[in-house]
């Protein structure tokens, strides 16, 4: 019961890179196009290699055999080289795989689960994170005042999430407690998965600068961005969409942070709607396990 109990939620958690990249939004990778540094094959089939991984880390929770959540990420990096699989989705992963091993019960139970796990994240966690970073070849991170990227391991990865939230949108997100991941269940309910994506997306870029723009190209342009996607929410046109589609995709503007957090608020509503249908089935076997680890 309880594997089965992970591997639903382990298909929740894949499907919605999946679907957040079926969405065409601005400057990022879908079933309408690829961009330079990201195919929509990249997405699907980075979505099929971590799926097993959120398994793992939701089973983990209950068997006691926590070593480093981050361990399984970097484990996810790993086996997507040896398949020849440009791994893409390494925002979302990190916020996901919090919500896996949290995962109980209810979205509110899961998020209070998961901000207390991100709290406890040590230096362990930063070894292997380091090391996905150092697969994965991202040269645009280097130094964040006195916190150098290439060394992670010197700190427990909380501090590093923490320093890195002042500029990077997807992890504020994680340190927020997912606020803005909520932000999108909210949309989503208010006008239907597609519509709730789209006004989201443009929401949230408007909200908060994207951080992996703001990492890549500087806050000036990172506060660009932002300020387009405003004011195209003041006086919203399918024509402007287009028209910033363009301007973004013409020089490289990924917003790649604010799509992590897109897939992470699908997620946390895949959850919602699922533990409210479904989750009540598992609960005996669920709360004996979380009996083991209190």
């Amino acid at each position: 019961m309880l594997r089965k109990y992970c591997e639903e939620v382990s298909i929740i958690l894949s499907r919605a890179s999946i679907d957040e990249a079926l969405i065409d939004k601005p400057g990022n990778a879908s079933r309408l196009k690829d961009i330079k540094s990201v195919s929509f094959s990249d997405i699907i089939y980075s979505s099929l290699i971590i799926k097993e991984y959120y398994k793992e880390a939701c089973l983990k929770k209950v068997e006691r055999e926590y070593d480093s959540l981050y361990k399984l990420l970097y484990e996810a990096i790993i086996e997507s080289k040896r398949l020849d699989i440009n791994f893409s989705i390494f925002g979302t992963a990190m916020q996901l795989l919090p919500i896996a091993y949290s995962s109980l019960f209810s979205l509110e139970e899961t998020l209070r689960k998961a901000s207390q796990l991100i709290r406890s994240l040590n230096k362990k966690d930063s070894y292997y994170f380091s090391l996905s970073l150092k697969e994965l070849k991202l040269s645009y991170l280097g130094k964040l005042g006195n916190m150098d990227y290439t060394e992670l391991d010197k700190y427990p990865l909380y501090d590093v999430l923490l320093k890195s939230a002042e500029i990077d949108s997807s992890v504020k997100n994680m340190i927020y407690n997912y606020k803005y991941s909520l932000e999108v269940v909210e949309y989503i309910r208010l006008y239907g998965l597609e519509d709730g994506v789209l006004y989201g997306f443009l929401k949230i870029l408007c909200e908060i600068p994207d951080g992996l723009i703001f990492r890549k190209y500087g806050a000036h342009i990172a506060l660009k961005v932002s300020s387009i996607a405003c004011d195209i929410l003041r006086n919203y046109s399918k024509e402007r969409l287009k028209d910033f589609d363009l301007f973004l995709s013409t020089n490289n503007y990924n917003p790649g942070s604010t799509a992590d957090i897109i897939a992470t608020g699908i997620a946390l509503y895949y959850l919602d709607e699922w533990y409210k249908k479904y989750s009540s089935s598992f609960t005996g076997t669920m709360q004996r396990g979380c009996d083991r680890i209190s």
